[in-house]
């Protein structure tokens, strides 16, 4: 969408007060006279403006919600494609059904799992040239009338698309002062760049998460019993009952230890790991005999997120359970249902 470049001159006169502070320079740089050269770096820069096209320019910036994506069973490339072709189909460049079905949840902007109001992404238009068209466009329907008119009326309203620079090194008049700009320059930016190193995000060790630190699935969170505390257990008629508490949940299966009393109580951190929320948790508390063991008290409750409690009573005993359920990262809710998004 750029118009052919202007071209400055090679050799473009230089204003009085940069041509002044260039001919005070010290014509060799050294120890001594870095102060000056650094002082004519950061009052006229690095580089100078060589060449500019003009035109104009549409560019749109959209960030998806990785994890939330995630969710709705999409990964980043998935997403990718489909918001190519949603632009595309958007801006008259393809028809609506060329996309595939799987990509409208995407299109649409839609949290199916979660229902987050926030939408699968959002974006950042930047429109350069031209008329006052915003560059919002929809994704899943030809919306492409602002961006034509957009397109029209550039030829009459270019900017500044795009620039090349030289080194301000260039611009000296003697070899010896090129050479002192440029080593200038060098320790200068050296001294000034910012090194940024992309580090791979280091995830709790669950089951849920993906490489990327994501949950896999929605209604999941971390399982610990806290305590378990028993009363009037009725095991042996003789004597005192030797118990013990057996837990289920989904597919995971955990034991206390064995306890001879008829008011035991079970203390430290039971991990019974990742959880399905909507699953019921069940509990079983067990007289340990030589022959075969009783079954004293045995109930299913509902799991909240949180640290909750709750009571079981039954003709064998009662007995109150502690737990606490953590959601996954990125999910919150009673029943970590909901996409919570990173700070």
């Amino acid at each position: 969408m750029a118009s052919p470049a202007n071209i400055i001159a090679s050799r473009p006169p230089l204003s009085p007060e940069f041509k002044r502070d260039v001919d005070n320079l010290p014509s060799h740089y050294n120890s001594y006279t870095s102060d000056q050269y650094d002082r004519l770096i950061k009052t006229y820069g690095t580089h100078y403006i060589h060449k500019v096209f003009l035109g104009g320019q549409l560019r749109r910036i959209t960030a998806a919600r990785t994890c939330l994506s995630t969710l709705n069973k999409f990964n980043s490339h998935e997403v990718h494609a489909c918001l190519s072709k949603g632009f595309s189909v958007g801006l008259g460049k393809e028809k609506l059904y060329s996309v595939e079905q799987s990509c409208m949840k995407v299109l649409q902007n839609q949290d199916y799992t979660t229902r987050y109001g926030a939408g699968l992404h959002q974006h950042h238009t930047e429109v350069i040239g031209g008329n006052d068209w915003s560059g919002d466009f929809a994704l899943n329907v030809d919306d492409s009338v602002g961006f034509r008119n957009w397109l029209n009326s550039l030829k009459n309203l270019p900017d500044t698309v795009s620039y090349s620079l030289l080194a301000l090194y260039e611009l000296m008049p003697t070899e010896a002062k090129k050479e002192g700009v440029k080593t200038a320059l060098n320790a200068y930016l050296f001294d000034n760049i910012a090194l940024s190193l992309e580090k791979n995000p280091t995830c709790q060790d669950l089951d849920n998460l993906d490489t990327k630190c994501c949950p896999i699935k929605h209604k999941r969170g971390v399982l610990v019993v806290n305590k378990i505390q028993a009363w009037d257990l009725s095991g042996d008629t003789w004597g005192t009952s030797d118990s013990y508490v057996v837990l289920k949940i989904d597919s995971v299966r955990g034991r206390t230890k064995m306890i001879e009393s008829n008011d035991p109580t079970w203390t430290g951190d039971y991990l019974l790991g990742t959880v399905n929320t909507e699953s019921l948790l069940e509990v079983q508390i067990w007289d340990e005999d030589p022959s075969y063991d009783d079954l004293l008290v045995s109930c299913q409750k509902d799991l909240w997120a949180g640290s909750n409690t709750f009571r079981c009573p039954s003709s064998g005993g009662r007995f109150a359970l502690h737990y606490t359920l953590i959601c996954d990262p990125h999910l919150t809710g009673e029943k970590c249902e909901r996409y919570k998004p990173s700070p």
